[in-house]
């Protein structure tokens, strides 16, 4: 393929990112170059790709200025290739069985035709040299490549690869059987062979088995993947919709090579493993860019690996899709453009406080603000924001930088989390100076937030006066529509949400009886349920004598306040969730 390549190197995932931003602007340029798109509406575009991650292709085309089999006929063009019409190729079988299924499905690539030492491939947009260099590889043959339409080489690789022709097992086997031919000494705990321990994790079954445990992550909307080493086992976890999720375990002497292939990806130390390091990689998979946060924590049995998945075409980072009701909503709106004061997002860890404060950030990303985070760690790059990582090691404090950000002329500033008094002190006087400051806190309602703050330190007075709002937030899993079943409530049901049966009527409650979509759970996808503080004056009185959670929550409410559970409730008779959900978060 005519493309000029870099020389071959590891790329980090920094690296990586770059390489695919700028093959992102080479598709633009080029459509622009071609006159199929104005360079205003190129601008539009990679505003959109920048916010909401979708790829330029895919928006090219939602947008309709450029139809799929020109913009094929125009890459090709340009990276002198072919296009071919897959219904109309006859492909053979053995061509079929020379690309594995999990290569077929990671790389969105159909094999068209095969020599003895050579695969050309069909995929359906540009690839970047890092890529053709890694197919190559895991190949081991020569690559060329065609260009197909989308919906063509998804179909086939559903047609050639169902979802049984390779699985994790087969997978399994193919790296148990690598090992026990050549490489056994170094998988079975040979640690001091730094060099045998690169040359295994560079190996091409190792490779294929961890590009096949991320792509079937992110194929199931993972949003944590789990290594974890114990005395005779070695597990690996996705986390579905807030729970955990166990997959074929691969046999123990296979840990260290598979941990040290994702350090290498994410260009970590693979020879420190006493010391927790934090790393990134960004890779394509199936067509989108993901982004995984890497976390290693050294244990008794070898080093944990947890990956945060950060898929930008799943969270959405538009207020209006966070599933806020109405009064919520336009509370929320209100408050986010106020001059100065704090507002607080509160809830456990997985509520998605993060993303909510995210969602509010971009509605005020506008040209005429300064906008700065402090972040641990920062979770999505988002143009036109100021974002700085916590790192504790090198004595970069939530409190440090917060000071620092002062002496930075910003309109609007966001801290992670309110950890201690300094913290919190900092976060006053920025408000007091003229500041709007979003943060989050560890508490189960609204209203403990403001206890907390009393808590650590903050003299009453100060948080009435600075505290805007506080919105307290859980994430339950949505009923799957595929096998969604109502029911009526009987009254043992009622009676532990509080309900009287006048309040649900002839309303019916549904539950996910369990397909293929689901996986058998019940359950697909997770919205929020909130509820908002206002602090009014009434509150704020209350705030000042100092009075208990309790108080403070139950004079909300009297001043129209709904609370998690009702929120909760409303959504289990909107036919959103389940009685199970709500009480199990509520």
């Amino acid at each position: 393929m005519p493309v000029a390549r870099p020389a071959h190197r590891r790329e980090t995932g920094n690296d990586m990112a770059e390489t695919q931003t700028s093959y992102t602007d080479a598709l633009l340029l080029l459509v622009v170059d071609k006159a199929l798109v104005s360079a205003e509406q190129a601008e539009d575009i990679q505003e959109e790709h920048r916010h909401t991650g979708k790829p330029v292709r895919g928006i090219l085309l939602d947008m309709q200025v450029v139809s799929e089999d020109k913009l094929l006929e125009v890459i090709a063009e340009y990276l002198g290739v072919r296009v071919v019409n897959l219904p109309a190729t006859d492909i053979p079988p053995d061509v079929i069985h020379s690309v594995p299924a999990s290569v077929a499905r990671m790389y969105n690539a159909v094999p068209v035709s095969a020599g003895s030492n050579s695969v050309e491939l069909a995929v359906y947009d540009m690839l970047t040299p890092q890529v053709m260099d890694e197919l190559a590889f895991v190949l081991t043959s020569d690559v060329t490549f065609a260009l197909a339409r989308q919906e063509d080489v998804t179909t086939y690789i559903n047609q050639f690869y169902g979802d049984d022709s390779d699985t994790v097992n087969e997978m399994l086997s193919a790296l148990e059987s690598e090992f026990d031919s050549n490489l056994d000494g170094i998988a079975s705990g040979e640690e001091d062979d730094l060099k045998g321990i690169e040359e295994v994790a560079g190996s091409t079954p190792v490779i294929r088995f961890v590009n096949l445990v991320l792509y079937q992550a992110v194929n199931d909307r993972a949003s944590d993947i789990h290594f974890e080493p114990f005395e005779k086992e070695f597990k690996i976890r996705y986390r579905v919709d807030g729970a955990l999720y166990e997959m074929a375990p691969p046999p123990k002497r296979l840990a260290m090579p598979i941990i040290s292939r994702i350090k290498v990806m994410s260009g970590l130390n693979i020879a420190e493993r006493r010391l927790p390091q934090d790393g990134r990689i960004q890779l394509s998979i199936g067509g989108r860019l993901i982004d995984l946060r890497v976390s290693t924590l050294p244990t008794q049995f070898g080093e944990s690996v947890v990956l945060r998945v950060l898929d930008r075409s799943v969270v959405s980072l538009d207020i209006e899709n966070l599933g806020m009701p109405e009064d919520v909503h336009e509370s929320f709106l209100r408050d986010i453009v106020k001059p100065n004061g704090i507002i607080v997002v509160t809830g456990p860890t997985g509520s998605g406080k993060t993303t909510t404060l995210y969602s509010g950030l971009r509605r005020l990303n506008k040209t005429e603000r300064k906008i700065l985070t402090a972040e641990e760690p920062v979770e999505y790059d988002i143009d036109g924001i100021i974002q700085v990582p916590i790192v504790h090691a090198t004595g970069n404090t939530f409190a440090k930088v917060l000071r620092a950000f002062l002496r930075q002329d910003p309109d609007v500033m966001m801290v992670g989390e309110i950890r201690d008094l300094e913290t919190a002190q900092t976060a006053v006087q920025a408000s007091l100076t003229g500041h709007l400051v979003f943060s989050t806190l560890h508490t189960n309602d609204a209203a403990g937030a403001i206890t907390r703050l009393i808590d650590m330190g903050v003299e009453p007075y100060l948080i009435s006066s600075t505290i805007e709002a506080v919105l307290a937030q859980r994430l339950v899993r949505v009923v799957c529509e595929q096998c969604k079943a109502a029911y009526q409530p009987d009254q043992e049901i009622l009676e532990r949400l509080n309900l009287m049966a006048d309040d649900v009527g002839d309303r019916p409650f549904h539950y996910g009886a369990g397909c293929a979509r689901c996986s058998e759970t019940g359950y697909y996808g997770r919205r929020g349920i909130y509820e908002y503080l206002s602090i009014t004056e009434p509150i704020r009185q209350l705030i000042n004598e100092r009075k208990p959670t309790l108080t403070i929550r139950s004079r909300a409410v009297e001043l129209g306040m709904r609370t998690l559970r009702e929120d909760g409730i409303r959504n289990v008779l909107d036919g959103y969730t389940t009685v199970d959900e709500v009480l199990k978060y509520t």
